[in-house]
């Protein structure tokens, strides 16, 4: 028996039927790629900006939650909570620091709403402690009146070296002493002033959002911490960067459990349509399948033929799913990034690859043929001459 072609033939009987429930895996397999590039994205593009591209090891702050720091020293908030700026010279003083940026972050918003900047005040240590920090065209500032920007934020203000700037928000001219160079990173789209200018404009004098430290050795972070911890009141915390980035992934346990979720609903009516349709076909072949056995196919022959008109679906249907995952996952992340209120990284937070394109169309085909073998042993239990003779 030639069980491929006959497989083939007996799917192109009902094109309606296998269409449908191609559909159905396509949806699944199409979801679940979606939901792991986005899960894999996210947790790559956290650790990213956090930890590989700040060359900050640790941070001193008054947050004790990873959440709530990662919203003061990466997205600008303006907490109530502040770090006092004689903990710097505690910081430097401390064995095993190679440098401690204090820094005082906050945001604007412009006055139509479109666009929220965030502004960082920093010192010279800036230098020392973010390796990709680095002046591209113009220098460092001239005064209490002048900024660095980032690559990005230039590009937007169509801005050069020695252009002013003005901020409606906080009704102050700017000149633009320095632009970055572009690092794919946050930074490209922050704008960098004096600590002290900062510090005037939010009424915070003497006062930091966090202070950064970069370690002489990352293998000794745990005696540093210890040697922090007992010189610093204890109302304040010693967060890592990493402990940073893992406190973000926690906060998105809720939005990934969600997404998970949607991939269960979607593999669960695609389950169904596959049970469905091949009990159904079995149930419209019964005199056909009683006459295959008839002229000789034996138990296993029925069982292969009708998992195989399974496999053949879930395989076109697994297939389509994937490339329409490709397709629709930087669409996903661009949606994503609006949904997300924790904290927003400023890479792609959609990373598609060729293992989660094999992972999914692999799921959606296991799936599939496994509630193939119900209807199958449905077929292949069909005692031809009980059938014959009702029929």
């Amino acid at each position: 028996m030639k069980l491929a072609k006959l497989a083939f033939n007996n799917i192109r009987r009902t094109p309606m039927r296998a269409g449908l429930t191609a559909a159905s895996v396509l949806i699944a397999a199409a979801t679940l790629s979606v939901v792991l590039a986005l899960d894999r994205g996210y947790a790559r593009a956290v650790k990213s900006e956090l930890v590989d591209k700040t060359g900050v090891h640790l941070y001193i702050t008054k947050e004790n939650c990873p959440i709530e720091a990662a919203s003061v020293v990466a997205q600008g908030g303006l907490s109530p909570l502040y770090v006092e700026e004689s903990l710097v010279a505690v910081a430097q003083s401390t064995e095993g620091i190679a440098a401690a940026l204090p820094f005082q972050l906050f945001a604007e918003t412009t006055s139509d709403g479109t666009r929220t900047d965030i502004l960082m005040g920093v010192t010279e240590a800036i230098r020392e402690v973010r390796p990709d920090w680095v002046i591209e065209k113009g220098g460092w500032f001239e005064d209490g009146d002048s900024v660095i920007l980032g690559a990005q934020i230039a590009q937007i203000e169509l801005a050069k070296v020695g252009d002013k700037l003005y901020s409606e928000k906080l009704d102050k001219e700017f000149k633009v002493a320095g632009i970055l160079r572009k690092n794919y990173s946050q930074d490209d789209g922050m704008i960098f002033l004096p600590l002290d200018t900062a510090q005037r404009l939010v009424k915070r004098e003497g006062r930091l959002s966090a202070i950064a430290i970069k370690l002489a050795d990352v293998g000794a972070m745990q005696e540093v911490t210890t040697r922090l911890r007992g010189s610093i009141a204890q109302d304040y915390s010693v967060i890592g960067a990493k402990e940073l980035s893992e406190g973000i992934l926690g906060f998105f346990a809720a939005t990934r459990m969600i997404m998970f979720v949607m991939v269960g609903v979607a593999f669960g009516v695609s389950i169904f349509g596959i049970v469905n349709t091949m009990l159904m076909v079995v149930m419209e072949r019964r005199r056909e399948i009683a006459y295959l056995k008839c002229v000789g196919a034996r138990r296993e022959d029925v069982l292969r033929l009708i998992t195989l008109e399974t496999l053949i679906i879930c395989l076109a249907g697994g297939v389509g799913g994937i490339l329409a995952g490709a397709a629709v996952t930087p669409a996903a992340g661009s949606l994503l990034r609006g949904t997300l209120v924790g904290y927003v990284p400023a890479g792609s937070i959609a990373a598609p690859s060729a293992g989660i394109a094999l992972l999914s169309l692999s799921v959606a085909v296991a799936a599939g043929v496994l509630c193939a073998l119900y209807p199958a042993w449905k077929a292949a239990s069909i005692v031809p001459m009980e059938v014959l003779r009702n029929e």
